[in-house]
């Protein structure tokens, strides 16, 4: 944290928390569609695929361009 003011700290943070918080309720909602289609299984493998698509997406949008 040298050099780096308290409050730009915890901007990052809370950035950070609600990435976390945003990539998994995409996760969710895609493993519910997983669910419906797919019973369990699909469950887990919706909810993986939504948070990495989740991420990737976000990632793009802010750094990619």
């Amino acid at each position: 944290m040298a050099g780096e003011s308290i409050v730009a700290f915890v901007e990052e943070w809370q950035t950070g928390f609600f990435l976390v918080l945003a990539v998994t309720a995409v996760g969710v909602a895609a493993g519910v569609v997983g669910l419906r289609l797919a019973g369990p299984p699909g469950f887990f493998a919706g909810f993986l695929v939504g948070m990495l698509a989740a991420f990737l997406g976000y990632s793009y949008l802010r750094y990619g361009r």
